[in-house]
């Protein structure tokens, strides 16, 4: 087990500074929207986590147990629990690079962290930020391809549109009630869902609420069940992220 994992129980001292937003049933834009559910995201700061898994794909079920640290924009590390024996599996995400140690092949493989880079070794076909971002249940960064916004009531939640080219690109489903997303929905041309996401079970977590739960499906995907506990902030800095290179091992290159 690595040394962060130690590390769960260390939560920065000034998390009690900020408080969560006040309560609403409605919001009067699309934009006041989005700053409510940024006020009640979490700060910007590591958490860690143990994660339970299931990932079904093509009718098989992979149920599996990971300990989990990240950080937004770009800084993830992943390491397998197994019921019996050392952890088999070791991923990391630090800015750009990409980089996986598997025990059990003596193999370490390094690239850049790009969507066919690491749908090789995680069920989950996009960007590290965007795949980062979703784990910690915040909405990922899309103001360059959503300039126009469109918001309105749609029964409990307030849904909020994204429009880039006269084409929506993605909706945002949040509960006034809390100010907390339930669920994402992104489009690509003609109007296909690319891949939605939600999310259940919000906790406060140091200075935000994060979610508990959360699945992600999409086409061509597989489908991705995960429920968190231990969630912990903690300080971390992005040189905790890198999985270091093991003695003896020769780096293998996943871009040509």
């Amino acid at each position: 087990m690595l040394l962060w994992i130690a590390a769960l129980g260390l939560v920065l001292s000034g998390c009690a500074g900020r408080r969560p937003p006040a309560l609403q049933t409605r919001y009067h834009s699309p934009e006041a929207a989005l700053r409510a559910l940024a006020a009640s995201a979490p700060a910007d700061q590591a958490f860690t986590a143990t994660a339970r898994i299931e990932i079904n794909h093509q009718g098989e079920r992979y149920p599996l147990k990971i300990a989990v640290m990240m950080k937004r924009p770009t800084f993830l590390r992943v390491e397998s629990i197994p019921l019996l024996g050392p952890p088999d599996f070791f991923l990391s995400v630090a800015k750009d690079e990409l980089r996986v140690y598997l025990p059990g092949k003596n193999a370490f493989y390094t690239g850049r962290a790009v969507s066919q880079n690491i749908s090789r070794f995680f069920p989950i076909f996009m960007p590290a930020a965007e795949m980062i971002s979703l784990l910690m249940g915040i909405a990922p960064d899309k103001r360059e391809e959503s300039p126009a916004l469109r918001g309105e009531q749609e029964e409990r939640y307030y849904r909020v549109d994204g429009y880039a080219a006269n084409r929506r690109t993605r909706s945002l489903w949040i509960d006034p009630s809390g100010n907390r997303l339930v669920r994402i929905r992104t489009f690509a041309e003609g109007g296909n869902v690319v891949y939605e996401a939600a999310f259940a079970e919000h906790a406060l977590v140091g200075e935000g609420f994060m979610p508990q739960r959360l699945t992600i499906t999409g086409d061509g995907m597989a489908a991705l069940s995960l429920r968190y506990t231990d969630l912990q902030p903690i300080a971390a800095d992005s040189e905790s992220f890198p999985l270091p290179l093991p003695e003896g091992i020769i780096p293998i290159l996943l871009d040509p």
